[in-house]
């Protein structure tokens, strides 16, 4: 076995080994804290012996045989090759065995191995040192091992002979950090990553070899390392123009992450720790079950020893597991150390231990959530002292975004039961609130028992605009009006609940209007002739939850049909948001926000707040992770990325499964159907389709994502009349609900689109019509879409201005879909016109941008439309016109590219890009990319690969 930083120690065996074999006597003494590699080289002189022609007595001590007298002396005795020796339950005279010993090397040389003498018997040490006082000329050799770390007194063995100069002394000792890293090169072959992996390593074991063998298997079963902070390298100039080769200097850093598993690391750590006695193992679980409160006269109350010399005590006990590789300055370097450490104690030990601590810290003052850590650790009933300090911590941990935590410290309180029905009532608000972040299904158990505690007035008023969502999102309403009515005529009687009862009305006016008192009260907080929200920010709305009150304020500005007015402050709103933090409030506030942002046709903007949002693990956040997964699934089907929109939204109802979504669902599923049915995926459709909704999602607004996107799977299945009274029954509940401005769908143009596969072009065109009369011109989406339906139902010399129109709206938003499709109907358009040589250029670019969506029926339909070739001359006449670079551009705006876009591909400025096209214009005599022919994107690719060919057979191909 190969050791490492152990080279000095086996030159030292192997001088030995040659002094004994010379007839000179010698005594080696290895001295090393707990599995510092003693055992290991103690085998490697062992096997250097045999190879020398010595013959090897062995004896291995363990703590189980320290009292039994003669035990390490027997083992010896037993291996001895001489007749009449003892048997192995036999234990010698001392100078017999002496005599034996003595007697058996001179016929051969001989060495004696002893590992861990500090466990072995007084009778063997006194034998064993006897010996070693005679051994004078003798061809023996004598090599123990011993712990230096050893509470106890110092070997008698060791204290006897260490005067003698025949006895040697070897520190064996941890491994340093070079030889931690050359451990770590040979073992791992990690390469570039060494170091890093080294220095993790070190940190955790301390260089005790023991530790870093079971860090050596965990990273082998598990171990990662990540590139981070690579550059791409800068653009240079082009290699076939450049004077001379161009040098680009990449710096790499490599992250690595190593993998500590309770199995390998955690055992480790475990077995280490059986080696050292009862008392040092006591303060190590004392010290493992207080953690980051672990001061040494702590440990020292907690393991049940007198204070000032029980402290004493702790500090040495420390200073001797951080030599022996358990403990870092202290503390212990993994969390999975002090669980390995604390789990080596019982069930019954472990639970008291957890118990005594929260008591401890409680008498002491520390936070709620260290003792709660405790009381749960404890898994006992608690008593009654505990419960307030639970529900604090359950509180903190909601706010923190630590929902199971919450959870598990709000079940405790529960089942502890307070006295007082109030804090019953408070208690149990708590914890639903933290199993509905976890899943709302779940959580839905508690909500009879609440309502009971609500109808008895023991739920405090300020925890029932939370009930009230909870309600409404199960679809509960009669229950939820009940406990509106309770609200308002509490906050009647109550000035400090006026200002959560009046946000909660400017909530309800958008999300549940039927439910809203609208007046005075409801005024918007961003009335005219006071601060903007903008300047007041979330925190100062009003005296109640700021974060209800921002979710007013974000229901009024759809209500008015102001939100194109504030995205400025709708975006700081999200800025001022943590990742699944801040209650439930603020989840509302962020759904609201970003609903808002895509209202103002900025489904960019959202999927950037998305990916900072949602931050951390999906897994302890599902309702806050899957929330965010089903607004940008939208925002990606607002930007015409229907693979990405599918895969969202499908990401969203896994993280959080239909039933769970309560009303909510009809977003995530409308998305996934919307996309299913425009990318082809039919059956995914259906599949949906079949899952049934709950009832009150009919009569909320998220039934409209629902109804719209059935009408569309109909419409796709050839089922017009069934669109039809989908589309129609949206609009119905659009009136219903009063959101006649802020309506999340196109209704009226789906409609109408219906009405003309009916053949009923007045109904359609009436439709569209009454829709252009109500648009807002800052809504370039539902403007295009009008312009397109009007376009269909108008005489054929009109269409082409309207949809080129419609064309310019949807490149503004960056809708892809809705601009591959008007494309298509603008391609036919100038077909029926007879202008082919537009009809040509136009199909292309929708057929194009249809495949590059993912729009696959639309992208089947353009490719069955016959695309006659350009004119040669025309290729030949337009082509060279253009240099290279304005060649590339154009290209990259043909195919639907932004400026911002190219300019990224092409790593220039967005101004060089806007020149290049302005350029670009002027030869090709048109006024706007649409014009452009799409003919560019074919004659530069055909360009490329030509220049790519070798010559000769470039001629040859001519």
């Amino acid at each position: 076995m190969r050791l490492f930083e152990r080279d000095d120690h086996e030159a030292l065996i192997r001088s030995l080994v040659g002094e004994s074999l010379a007839g000179r006597g010698q005594v080696l003494l290895m001295e090393g804290v707990a599995a510092g590699g003693r055992t290991a080289l103690l085998g490697e002189a062992v096997a250097h012996a045999e190879r020398a022609g010595m013959v090897t007595l062995r004896a291995a001590c363990a703590p189980s045989e320290s009292e039994v007298p003669g035990g390490m002396l027997s083992q010896l005795a037993h291996s001895l090759p001489v007749p009449g020796a003892p048997g192995e339950d036999q234990v010698p005279d001392v100078h017999v065995f002496c005599r034996w010993i003595l007697r058996t090397a001179a016929r051969s040389p001989l060495m004696i191995a002893v590992d861990d003498l500090h466990h072995a018997d007084p009778a063997s040490v006194q034998a064993l040192s006897y010996l070693a006082r005679r051994l004078g000329a003798s061809p023996v050799l004598l090599v123990a091992t011993a712990r230096r770390d050893d509470s106890r007194s110092p070997s008698p063995f060791a204290a006897e002979l260490v005067a003698d100069p025949r006895v040697r002394r070897l520190d064996v000792g941890p491994l340093s950090a070079a030889g931690t890293l050359r451990f770590v090169e040979e073992r791992l072959a990690a390469g570039a990553r060494a170091p890093r992996i080294a220095a993790g390593f070190h940190r955790l074991s301390g260089g005790i070899p023991l530790l870093l063998e079971a860090l050596a298997e965990d990273w082998r079963r598990g171990g990662a390392a990540d590139l981070a902070g690579v550059p791409a390298p800068a653009a240079g100039p082009d290699p076939a123009s450049a004077p001379a080769p161009v040098t680009v200097t990449v710096t790499v850093t490599v992250t690595v992450t190593v993998t500590v598993t309770e199995q390998g690391y955690g055992a480790a750590v475990a077995d280490l720790l059986r080696r050292w006695d009862p008392g040092v193992v006591r303060i190590a679980r004392a010290l493992a079950v207080l953690g980051e409160h672990g001061s040494p006269d702590r440990v020292a109350q907690l393991a049940g020893l007198d204070r000032e010399p029980g402290t004493r005590q702790v500090e040495r006990a420390l200073a001797r597991l951080t030599a022996a590789g358990v403990l870092r300055d202290g503390r212990f370097p993994h969390p999975v150390a002090a669980a390995a450490v604390a789990g080596t104690a019982g069930g019954a030990e472990r639970a008291a231990l957890h118990l005594r601590a929260a008591g401890l810290l409680h008498a002491l003052g520390e936070p709620a959530s260290a003792v709660a850590r405790h009381l749960a650790g404890s898994r006992q009933q608690v008593a009654q002292w505990a419960v307030p300090v639970l529900a604090e911590a359950a509180e903190h941990e909601l706010l923190a975004g630590r929902y199971e935590q919450a959870a598990r410290y709000g079940e405790l309180a529960h089942e502890a039961g307070p006295a007082d029905p109030a804090d019953r009532a408070a208690v149990l608000d708590r914890l639903t609130e933290a199993e509905w972040r976890l899943n709302p299904s779940l959580a839905q158990r508690r909500l009879p028992a609440l309502l009971t505690a609500m109808r008895a007035g023991q739920l405090p008023g300020d925890r029932l605009p939370g009930l009230i969502r909870r309600l409404l999102w199960h679809g509960r309403q009669a229950d939820a009006e009940a406990a509106l009515a309770r609200l308002r005529e509490a906050a009647a009687a109550d000035p400090a609940l006026r200002a959560e009862s009046r946000d909660l009305d400017s909530w309800l006016a958008f999300t549940h209007p039927r439910l809203a008192r609208r007046g005075p009260a409801s005024a918007p907080v961003w009335a005219p002739g006071g601060p903007s929200a903008a300047e007041r920010g979330p925190v100062a709305l009003s005296g109640g939850d700021p974060w209800l009150a921002t979710a007013g304020a974000l229901a009024e500005l759809f209500v008015s049909g102001r939100v194109g007015d504030r995205t400025d402050w709708v975006e700081q709103t999200l800025r001022n948001l943590r990742p699944h933090g801040g209650g439930p409030w603020a989840e509302e506030s962020a759904g609201l926000a970003l609903l808002a942002l895509l209202d103002a046709g900025l489904p960019d903007a959202v999927l950037e707040h998305c990916a900072v949002l949602a931050d951390g693990d999906p897994a302890a956040a599902p309702v806050w992770h899957a929330l965010l997964g089903a607004l940008r699934a939208e925002a990606l089907l607002h930007r015409g990325d229907l693979a990405g929109a599918l895969r969202g939204a499908r990401e969203a109802l896994t993280l959080l499964p239909a039933p769970a979504w309560g009303v909510a669902v009809g977003l995530p599923l409308g998305t996934l159907i919307t996309a299913a049915v425009r990318s082809g995926a039919f059956e995914e459709g259906r599949r949906q389709l079949a899952f049934a909704p709950p009832e009150a999602m009919f009569a909320s607004r998220y039934g409209l994502y629902y109804l719209h996107a059935r009408g569309l799977h109909h419409l796709a299945a050839e089922r017009a009349y069934a669109g039809l009274s989908d589309f129609l029954a949206c609009g119905e509940l659009v009136q219903s609900l009063g959101l006649e401005i802020a309506a999340p769908v196109p209704w009226r143009t789906s409609a109408a689109e219906a009405w003309l596969r009916l053949g009923n072009e007045d109904r359609a065109r009436r439709l569209v019509r009454d829709q252009l009369s109500r648009s807002d011109t800052a809504d370039g989406s539902g403007r295009g879409r009008s312009l397109r339906m009007l376009a269909a139902v108008s005489a054929p010399e009109r269409r082409p201005q309207l949809l080129l129109e419609a064309v310019e709206l949807f490149e503004e938003t960056g809708d892809q879909y809705a601009q591959a499709r008007t494309l298509a109907d603008l391609g036919r358009a100038y077909s029926a016109l007879g202008d082919s040589s537009r009809a040509r250029t136009t199909l292309r670019r929708a057929r194009y941008l249809a495949v590059s969506c993912g729009a696959v029926p639309l992208g089947e339909e353009l490719l069955a439309v016959p695309d006659p070739a350009p004119p040669a001359a025309s290729r030949a006449t337009d082509e060279p016109r253009l240099t290279e670079s304005e060649r590339r551009v154009a290209h990259l705006a043909v195919l639907g590219y932004t400026n911002r876009e190219i300019a990224a591909k092409l790593y220039v400025t967005s101004s060089t890009v806007e020149q290049h096209l302005t350029r670009v214009y002027r030869k090709l005599d048109v006024k706007r990319r649409r014009d452009l022919p799409a003919d560019l994107g074919t004659m530069t690719l055909h360009r490329r690969r030509r220049r790519a060919q070798p010559s000769s057979v470039r001629r040859s191909a001519s």
